[in-house]
């Protein structure tokens, strides 16, 4: 049996992708999870731990310490995003950080949502090709491209950034809910919890 670990906060996430130096950052890489998740794809352990090494590009494997504490975060995501109050929210610096910070990594949030939406969708999902799909995706892309350098700190960038997250916030949910695998459609009782439905 494997430990069960807190969740980590945003700082706790990035200290140990720093230790690995891995090539994403902490927002980035919760992005990945809520796009696989989003995307449909329910995975074990060991399958994510691949799918996230590979991203991260780190010089080493994610300790097993380090991967409960990503697992539980990827229970969390997966519980808020089902949840009918519509809690889920990206893991991104708190309001307090300076806004282009703020703004960079919902943007990297949004490149690494893309990245796990994309490995997690089955290329002949025809629900994809929905438009309203679709058009939250195209958003979502814009938002990974958003340029931090160009916010002044003012009120009219911070209503701008709040419009932009929960944009993105409900977004990821929209999708969950568009690509959720049947079987959970149906109810949780029949979903096995472990079983990888990546192909």
């Amino acid at each position: 049996m494997h430990p069960v670990a807190a969740v980590p906060s945003l700082d706790e996430l990035a200290n140990t992708l720093a230790r690995l130096n891995a090539a994403c950052s902490a927002s980035e890489l919760h992005g990945v999870l809520a796009g696989l998740l989003a995307g449909g794809a329910r995975l074990n352990r060991s399958m994510l731990q691949k799918v996230l090494e590979a991203h991260a590009e780190a010089d080493q494997a994610i300790d097993e310490e380090s991967m409960a504490g990503i697992w539980q975060l990827q229970l969390k995501t997966l519980e808020d995003l089902g949840d009918s109050e519509l809690v889920f929210t990206p893991l991104l610096p708190d309001d307090e950080d300076d806004l282009a910070a703020r703004v960079a990594a919902l943007a990297e949030w949004c490149q690494g949502f893309l990245v796990g939406f994309g490995t997690a969708v089955r290329p002949e999902d025809k629900r994809v090709h929905d438009e309203s799909v679709r058009e939250t995706l195209q958003d979502i892309v814009h938002v990974s491209s958003v340029d931090p350098t160009a916010q002044d700190n003012d009120e009219s960038d911070e209503s701008a950034y709040a419009e932009l997250y929960e944009f993105v916030r409900m977004g990821v949910i929209h999708l969950f809910e568009e690509l959720a695998p049947p079987e959970e459609q149906r109810g949780h009782d029949e979903a096995d919890p472990d079983s990888p439905t990546l192909h």
